[in-house]
């Protein structure tokens, strides 16, 4: 039995039996698992996750958001669609996307919303920023719209520079309950 732990051992075959890469697996560290809030009272952890920095992980990120979410329908759609978009983001800018490169998925529950963070291994290069941010539009442009995609879906979201790392997080408000909408306010 193979180990999900570090070490050369771990990881499985890829589907052409070409290389190796790890599982993913849970991510320990408090920085990783605490959520960004402005009320410091809140102490709960949400559950992190930490994948690969591949392309085929993208499936799996939205896969785990959409569990751990616990959203309606619409709203877990969102949250799914917004996570793939700024992992694969992650891993096309950063030194995530390089051999051996890992990405951090949390997801927290907090009142009258969800938040994920995602968290990538930092810019490619000494000297290097990576700020995600809004594009304009321009028709002639292939790609570069994950990010208005994201401000025009997600309730709130931000990014945040930490130890070389970037962390872009997006919060998707729950319904409310009586009305079946998102209300803007909820959980401040």
């Amino acid at each position: 039995m193979q180990s999900r732990r570090g070490g050369s051992g771990s990881g499985f075959q890829d589907g052409g039996g070409t290389g190796r890469f790890p599982l993913p697996r849970r991510g320990v560290e408090p920085r990783d698992r605490a959520p960004l809030v402005l009320d410091q009272r809140w102490s709960s952890l949400g559950t992190a996750l930490i994948v690969a920095g591949r392309p085929d992980q993208a499936a799996l990120v939205r896969h785990r958001v959409s569990a751990l979410s616990a959203l309606p329908p619409l709203a877990r759609e969102a949250a799914q669609e917004l996570a793939g978009e700024v992992f694969n983001n992650a891993i096309a800018h950063t030194r995530s996307g390089l051999s051996g490169g890992e990405v951090i998925v949390s997801v927290h529950r907090l009142p009258g919303r969800v938040q994920v963070k995602i968290t990538d291994q930092g810019p490619i290069g000494e000297d290097a920023v990576t700020t995600p941010c809004v594009r304009p539009a321009d028709p002639l442009r292939v790609g570069g719209l994950g990010m208005r995609l994201v401000a025009a879906q997600a309730s709130r979201w931000g990014t945040l520079h930490e130890g070389g790392r970037t962390t872009v997080w997006f919060e998707i408000d729950r319904p409310d309950r009586a009305s079946g909408r998102s209300d803007g306010h909820a959980g401040r």
